[in-house]
């Protein structure tokens, strides 16, 4: 069971470098007014997030093969926010939100002229939802 926790010990401490990462960006989010090299860092902050909860859903994956309920009970609360029971579908439900928003981001910064009412709308729902939580990161809150 130590492997268990050393593994979920280097998880974190990868999850922690993303965050980190996600930090450096977050500022450069908030200073940059140019739109489109605004939605491509937003796209690299989304992609950090992302990267971070496929770490979280690997080792709640392995906490949950070998029955290692304090690493359980850790990701149960870091996903708390969520509206599951089960922990797996909670992370595996982010997962899919933020591939969602990457799409729809990524489209927006090579094909701008070609997006709907309702992509364009998106986008700056997607937009507005990355800047508060920049603003979280960078600590303007």
């Amino acid at each position: 069971m130590s492997q268990v926790i050393s593994l979920y010990k280097n998880i974190l401490d990868e999850v922690i470098n993303l965050e980190n990462k996600k930090r450096e960006i977050s500022i450069q989010i908030l200073l940059t007014k140019n739109e489109s090299k605004r939605l491509n860092l937003i796209s690299s902050f989304l992609t950090y997030d992302l990267n971070k909860h496929e770490l979280l859903e690997r080792a709640a994956v392995i906490a949950v093969q070998n029955k290692e309920l304090n690493v359980l009970e850790q990701l149960q609360k870091m996903y708390s926010h969520c509206e599951d029971d089960e922990l797996l579908n909670k992370i595996r439900k982010e997962i899919k939100y933020i591939k969602r928003f990457r799409k729809n981001i990524n489209k927006a910064v090579k094909y701008p002229d070609f997006l709907s009412f309702f992509e364009r709308r998106m986008i700056q729902e997607i937009s507005k939802y990355v800047v508060e939580q920049a603003r979280i990161y960078a600590g303007f809150q």
